[in-house]
């Protein structure tokens, strides 16, 4: 069995990239194996956490998504947003086994209002440390061992977020529901915006949950990418930027 590393910013972007897996055939540990500790393979246990993490009774717990196939076992761990780099650094120091016997590492990050040459930046400089041949370009996979890459939402050139990716996806996989809170959120004007504080793509954000407010009443945004079909076949098909970011993951993985 391969292993691999995926760091991504919070709960949504691990939502995405574990759907995307499932898209190329991957199984879920939680769904499998019931998410039990007696079933999971032995090289992800220095990631089981600690209750409670740093001393804190309310900080969230950051056991990492693990999917898998015949061949390869992936772990996509959500960093906290901006910690991710910090968070990944502590795990690699402290595990020398993650960094000589991982198949695959890689990123992925959102672009907001920055460029993504700016947003692979730290990743290199930190990992590099670690992985010599770790890329500088978004979207790259440097293909020496292990193979390593960031890719930067929505699709390595354009500012945005991955809600920013699923608004596409929404047009294709659910185009009446996208219009229709479009129409509503169309009713907000500046000032409402500027009085609600909204910042950069906060607008792609609301698009995307209005719309998981009707097909998943009253569950989060993570539990909507996770069942529904923003990343689907058809969305594959029809959404560039979706495709680039599965073709990532296929590089990055070494699928065939």
């Amino acid at each position: 069995m391969k292993y691999a590393i995926i760091g991504v910013e919070g709960p949504h972007d691990q939502a995405f990239t574990g759907k995307v897996l499932k898209l190329l055939d991957f199984k879920d540990f939680r769904e499998e194996l019931k998410g039990l500790e007696s079933q999971l393979d032995p090289f992800w246990r220095k990631f089981i956490p600690v209750y409670p993490k740093k001393g804190n009774l309310y900080k969230r717990l950051d056991m990492p998504s693990i999917l898998f196939n015949d061949t390869i076992s992936v772990a996509i761990y959500a960093g906290e947003g901006s910690n991710l780099v910090t968070n990944l650094d502590d795990i690699l120091f402290a595990n020398s086994e993650y960094q000589t016997n991982l198949a695959a590492f890689g990123i992925v990050a959102d672009c907001d209002k920055s460029t993504p040459d700016r947003i692979v930046e730290p990743y290199a400089k930190k990992f590099r440390s670690y992985f010599p041949n770790f890329p500088q370009c978004p979207g790259v996979v440097n293909t020496n061992s292990p193979r390593t890459g960031v890719y930067v939402l929505p699709d390595n050139a354009s500012p945005g977020v991955l809600d920013t990716l699923l608004c596409e996806c929404g047009q294709i996989a659910y185009p009446a529901y996208i219009e229709k809170a479009s129409s509503y959120l169309n009713e907000f004007s500046e000032s409402d915006r500027k009085f609600l504080k909204w910042k950069n793509f906060d607008r792609d954000k609301a698009l995307v949950a209005t719309v998981v407010s009707v097909l998943k009443p009253g569950k989060t945004n993570t539990t909507s990418i996770a069942d529904n079909n923003w990343v689907s076949e058809k969305t594959q098909q029809q959404v560039p930027a979706l495709a680039n970011f599965i073709e990532f993951l296929r590089q990055l993985l070494e699928l065939s």
